[in-house]
């Protein structure tokens, strides 16, 4: 997770947390390879190839949608919009806020009833970190 400040930033980020460009490229380097072995399986017959092209298409549309969608913008004070990978959006209330799981390469953040899903490589403001933080925080200090 590579944390940014929005004072320090010399363009607007497009939200409190998303995904980086390399994302964008690797879905798009993805969706050439793919069409480039469907044109090498029609040529050569060789229609073992359609599972590659299949395989890569599929990944690079996923890497593309995860790219531009999945993202978290601070309300306010209270509140945050999280945006799924397929565009679905939910307003969540920071004081909701449970707990924090870390997996191998992703964050899941539990807040009330629902999961916030934070990949490893996300941008995400110093903000957001310090709200998350406190309300991480603040709970585990009133289950004690």
């Amino acid at each position: 997770m590579i944390v940014f400040n929005h004072e320090e930033c010399v363009t607007k980020p497009r939200a409190d947390m998303f995904l980086p460009n390399s994302l964008k490229g690797l879905g798009i380097f993805l969706d050439i390879v793919a069409i480039a072995l469907g044109i090498v399986a029609i040529i050569t017959q060789l229609w073992g190839l359609f599972l590659g092209t299949a395989g890569c298409g599929i990944l690079g549309i996923a890497a593309y949608l995860c790219w531009k969608n999945q993202t978290i913008c601070i309300l306010d004070e209270n509140r945050f919009e999280y945006t799924t990978f397929l565009g679905k959006k939910t307003i969540y209330y920071f004081t909701d806020i449970t707990a924090l799981r870390v997996n191998s390469d992703s964050f899941t953040l539990f807040v009330g009833n629902g999961k916030v899903h934070i990949e490893s490589m996300a941008m995400i403001s110093q903000k957001l970190l310090d709200k998350i933080n406190a309300a991480l925080e603040k709970n585990s200090s009133e289950k004690k």
